[in-house]
């Protein structure tokens, strides 16, 4: 099982890029430079922006890991039984609870969060300030947590369920071909080919979240184990890619070529590479197989959505204290974001243990049902 608990590794661990990401955005945002600047005025922060580590907090790139990692846990899971049609059926009816409970609930957490006016004046990032703002009802996070952001892609309180259009459509798509090479293997590769090209019709972002499912199942299926000097270029090669931004020197090359597709194409490939690299190779996986590691992945989705509205009352009211005190925005950012992820993983375990976990008792009480019926419509015809 090193290789599932490596796969949970290193969801964790993406995990974590994303919430750096978004407390870069919220003190640092010349670190994505989404306004194009020319400079942020700081020369370290400048350097860091042109330098080929930013996928310490490419956001971007680590939600096409979960995508890819989606894909190869879930084929995991459908064709290591013998009843796969059977399978296909219980995962395809359990796979919307299991991720709209938990989404739903930080959802209304969010709106009574936001419902404290917090100070954001001081931080330098407008994204933070913008979501301070929000004059979402409770409404609004009813719906976009329960079904908004999964049907329609809606999101007003909590910003990272943009993610759970693409999941859960991913893993509908995946099922049904799935079904596809349980019948038919010489028909799958083709059609897992095809079946994501329509999606660009929703945006290209959305097309490439289908194949990173796909490319998962591939992983599964047809991987092949790599070498470690391989597979550490492969991981090399991912995480530079993870941190592409369009107007870093690191990737003007790139972006000569690609133009305007170049962020986009480049995250994609990261969590391809990335993936690849660690699940195909023994050496990154028992490197991955550690408790630490594996448990911080069995926290990922909690911390995937809790952190922003805790950025919000956690992270920048210590900024404001921090700063008052010390008059200093580089101390009062660090502080706060340590404080923000210590918070985090704290209340994580606890979302996990009542919430998280509700939603896998009441998926897997549906497959249950569906087992037991499933044998009992046997037993009655034979």
């Amino acid at each position: 099982m090193s290789k599932i608990n490596s796969a949970e590794s290193i969801r964790g661990l993406a995990c974590m890029a994303v919430v750096l990401s978004h407390l870069s955005l919220t003190f640092a945002p010349f670190l994505h430079n989404y306004e194009k600047l020319e400079s942020s005025g700081n020369s370290l922060i400048d350097l860091l922006y042109h330098s080929p580590f930013g996928f310490l907090f490419s956001g971007t790139g680590a939600v096409f890991v979960f995508f890819v990692l989606s894909g190869y846990v879930l084929s995991y899971a459908i064709l290591s039984k013998n009843d796969i049609p059977l399978k296909i059926k219980s995962m395809s009816l359990k796979r919307y609870p299991r991720l709209a409970i938990p989404a739903g609930i930080s959802c209304l957490i969010a709106f009574f969060i936001l419902s404290i006016p917090v100070d954001t004046s001081n931080i330098l990032g407008n994204w933070m300030q913008k979501y301070g703002t929000s004059d979402a009802t409770i409404f609004d996070a009813l719906y976009e947590g329960f079904f908004g952001s999964f049907l329609f892609g809606y999101i007003n309180t909590n910003w990272v369920l943009w993610t759970m259009q693409i999941e859960l459509i991913g893993s509908f798509l995946l099922f049904a071909l799935l079904y596809v090479y349980h019948f038919n293997k010489r028909l799958f590769v083709p059609i897992a080919l095809i079946a994501p090209l329509p999606f660009i019709l929703i945006s290209p972002t959305f097309m490439l979240g289908m194949f990173a499912f796909i490319f998962g199942a591939f992983f599964y299926l047809y991987g092949r184990k790599i070498s470690t000097p391989i597979s550490i270029t492969f991981l090399l090669i991912g995480l530079y890619f993870a941190g592409i931004h369009s107007t870093s020197n690191s990737y003007t090359l790139f972006t000569s070529i690609l133009g305007t597709k170049t962020y986009v194409l480049l995250n994609f490939l990261a969590g391809i590479f990335i993936v690849y690299s660690v699940l195909m190779n023994e050496t990154l996986s028992k490197i991955l197989d550690k408790k630490a590691l594996v448990k911080l992945g069995s926290l990922s989705f909690s911390i995937y959505l809790l952190h922003i509205p805790l950025i919000y009352i956690i992270a920048v009211p210590s900024f404001n204290f921090i700063f008052e005190l010390s008059q200093s925005y580089l101390i009062a950012a660090v502080l706060a974001s340590c404080l923000l992820v210590i918070v985090t993983f704290i209340l994580s375990h606890f979302y996990t243990k009542y919430f998280d976990q509700l939603s896998i008792n009441i998926a897997n009480k549906i497959e249950r049902t569906i087992s037991n019926k499933s044998k009992e419509t046997k037993k009655a015809l034979s």
